[in-house]
C-alpha cells in the first residue's frame, strides 16, 4: 500500500484488508496537512527524508529512523518539506480498549531524541516490528494476516510494557467528547473548502450558536474557524505548487482562496518563505 499523504485529514479508522488496524506506506514528494486528529493511536516511522509535526504547541522534526506516537484526540499538523518515505500505523480505540488493560487511563509517550540507552533499546524494538510489518505487506507471504497480527500484538506488548503513562481519565474523556462535536465541521470543510463558508453556515453544521461555536472551536482546535478553513485551502495549494506547473493565480482560484494579499501573508507566516521558494526547492 503506497500512498500520498496529501489527502490526510480527520479520520475515524475502520478495519481494512481483514485487519483490525490501518497500515500504510507513504512516499511523499512534499505536503502540508492542516490541523486534524484521529480516533486512534497513530504511529509514524520515518524511513527516509524528514517530516515536521506540530503538536500541542511544539514542533518536532523527525528524520530517517525516527518514530513518534500521536495519541487519540491530539490535534496535530504535518509538513514534508522535501521528500520522505514513512510507515504509518493507526490502531483504533476499540482495539486498544479491548486488548490493553485500563487503556482509558493511559497514553503512550515516545521520546524522539531520548539519550537513555534502555529507552533506545526499547524504541529499536518498536521500529523493528514496524519494519517487519512493512516487509509482510510488501511481500504478502502465505497467511500474511496471521504474521501481521502476531507482530501487532507484539507491538502492543512493547507499548504497554515500555511506553505507557498512566493518567486520570476525566480530562481525556472530556477532550475526546468535545472534539467529537467538531467531526461534522471538519468533514463538511474537507468537502466544501473551495466554496465560501460563513460562520453562520458552519455553526449550523455543528448545531451550535455562532458565537459559542467560534469560542469553542478556537478553544479546542487552537485557531479560529476561518484560520482553519484557510489552512485547509493552503494544504491543497501547497500540494499543487509542488506537483503541478500551474500558475499560482490558477491554483488559488481552484482552491477557493480569493484574497491574494492575505494568502501571501499567511503563507509567509506559516512557512517562512514564499510560494515561489517552495516550488523551487521541490524541483
Amino acid at each position: 500500500i503506497i500512498m500520498n499523504r496529501n489527502n490526510f485529514s480527520h479520520e475515524i479508522i475502520e478495519p481494512i484488508d481483514n485487519l483490525d488496524v490501518n497500515f500504510k506506506l507513504f512516499d511523499d514528494s512534499g505536503s502540508y496537512v492542516a490541523n486534524h486528529w484521529h480516533n486512534s493511536l497513530e504511529i509514524i516511522y520515518i524511513t527516509s527524508g524528514d517530516l515536521q509535526i506540530n503538536m500541542e504547541g511544539y514542533t518536532y522534526n523527525l528524520k530517517a529512523n525516527e518514530c513518534m506516537f500521536i495519541n487519540s484526540g491530539i490535534i496535530h499538523s504535518t509538513r514534508c518539506i522535501y521528500q520522505n518515505t514513512s510507515i504509518l500505523l493507526q490502531v483504533p480505540l476499540s482495539f486498544l480498549n479491548k486488548y490493553i488493560p485500563d487503556f482509558k487511563n493511559c497514553y503512550f509517550d515516545f521520546k524522539v531524541n531520548a539519550n537513555d540507552n534502555n529507552y533506545k533499546k526499547n524504541s529499536s524494538k518498536v521500529k523493528l516490528i514496524l519494519e517487519n510489518m512493512r516487509e509482510i505487506k510488501l511481500s504478502s507471504p502465505p497467511a500474511a494476516n496471521l504474521l501481521f497480527t502476531s507482530l501487532l500484538f507484539e507491538l502492543l506488548f512493547e507499548l504497554y510494557t515500555n511506553f505507557k503513562i498512566s493518567v486520570g481519565n476525566k480530562n481525556m474523556k472530556k477532550t475526546v467528547l468535545d472534539l467529537s462535536k467538531f467531526e461534522p465541521v471538519l468533514e463538511y470543510t474537507k468537502i466544501n473548502y473551495k466554496m465560501p463558508i460563513s460562520i453562520n453556515k458552519i455553526a449550523k453544521v455543528a448545531h451550535l450558536q455562532p458565537e459559542y461555536f467560534c469560542r469553542k472551536f478556537k478553544q479546542y482546535m487552537g485557531q479560529t474557524y476561518l484560520e482553519y478553513l484557510n489552512d485547509v485551502r493552503i494544504s491543497h495549494i501547497y500540494k499543487d505548487l509542488i506537483n503541478t506547473n500551474d500558475t499560482l493565480c490558477s491554483i488559488l482560484e481552484a482552491h477557493g482562496f480569493t484574497n491574494t494579499k492575505l494568502f501571501y501573508r499567511i503563507f509567509k507566516e506559516k512557512f517562512k518563505c514564499t510560494p515561489k521558494h517552495i516550488r523551487k526547492k521541490s524541483t
